[in-house]
């Protein structure tokens, strides 16, 4: 019975030289011939895993965290290739398009097309490579996911590059227990593909975020309220989450802060003495008095109780 066994590659100790040529080896076939160059420093201790069975590559190359660009040329075969930079953003530039994808996120490529990548942090580079016969039943269907940043919290997605993972990572398998994997990754693509299709206008970051807002500002006063809840509510994860607010420059919990805090100053200009500081801080779901009273006035350059005082001044 055929073992079908990842290759582990480099050590802490392999010189630029050879760090480049096992890494060239590596993704030769994947890539064709492709040339790295970094902006700092070299690729001396290089490590990574490859494994390949007769319908599927896939390589994991541990690069120096130095920005670093890599050019390849393409194979022969009309394939696709999946890639993804896990330690910072992946820049594509494929004939005059330019295609940037954060962290974690996937994009497809022809495999037979030449195209220059980015890793301005370097890291994490992972790789697969799909031969043409192999996927000539789904190519059509794969149309709408080419060239396209999937967002890592595509569940389709996760499940293909968690049977990527898997295999990888797997000390040794059976050529009938690969085989099953493999044949299980390719019933995952016209999946994908479907739900890439089905996408409606809900899925658009703008709407997610919109979406995500509005739940928020209807829990303002649950001080247990958490990005754990909103994960649930909108069924995307956390990390998803976090992705929406980091591309407007802020943090779920900062967010969250400070609408809780526009909230309480415009009840304290509104409602006068009537409702004490502590219950408007209540209110808007802190469980801490002096932590509210210290980040409020860490915002507005006031203590609560001195804004109501000048506010009832002002009348």
């Amino acid at each position: 019975m055929e073992i079908i066994r990842p290759l582990k590659f480099g050590t802490l100790s392999l010189p630029d030289h050879e760090s480049r040529l096992v890494c060239r080896s590596i993704l030769l076939d994947m890539l064709g011939e492709a040339t790295i160059a970094t902006d700092e420093g070299d690729l001396a201790g290089l490590t990574g895993l490859f494994w390949r069975y007769v319908s599927l590559s896939l390589a994991t190359v541990y690069f120096p965290k130095t920005p670093l660009r890599l050019a390849a040329n393409g194979v022969s075969d009309a394939g696709i290739v999946i890639m993804r930079a896990m330690d910072g953003p992946l820049v594509v530039h494929h004939r005059r398009k330019v295609v940037k994808t954060p962290h974690g996120d996937v994009i497809f490529l022809p495999a037979d097309a030449s195209f220059e990548i980015t890793l301005p942090e370097g890291g994490r580079f992972d790789c697969a490579h799909l031969p043409a016969y192999a996927v000539a039943a789904v190519r059509s269907a794969l149309k709408p996911v080419m060239m396209q940043p999937l967002a890592a919290d595509c569940l389709p997605l996760q499940l293909l590059t968690n049977y990527a993972g898997y295999l990888l990572r797997q000390e040794y398998q059976s050529e009938e227990h690969a085989g099953m994997m493999v044949a299980h990754f390719y019933d995952l693509l016209p999946v994908l593909a479907e739900h890439v299709g089905n996408m409606g206008p809900r899925d658009a970051p703008q709407n997610r975020m919109a979406s995500i807002k509005r739940l928020i500002e209807q829990n303002l006063a649950n001080g247990s309220f958490s990005i754990t809840d909103v994960a649930q509510a909108e069924g995307i994860t956390p990390r998803a989450i976090q992705k929406f607010f980091s591309r407007e420059g802020a943090t779920f919990s900062r967010y969250l802060l400070g609408r809780r805090l526009a909230l309480a100053k415009d009840l304290i200009l509104a409602e006068g003495n009537s409702t004490s500081i502590s219950q408007i801080a209540y209110n808007v779901g802190f469980n801490d008095l002096s932590y509210f009273n210290r980040t409020f006035r860490s915002r507005y350059g006031v203590r609560p109780s001195d804004l109501r005082r000048l506010a009832a001044m002002a009348a």
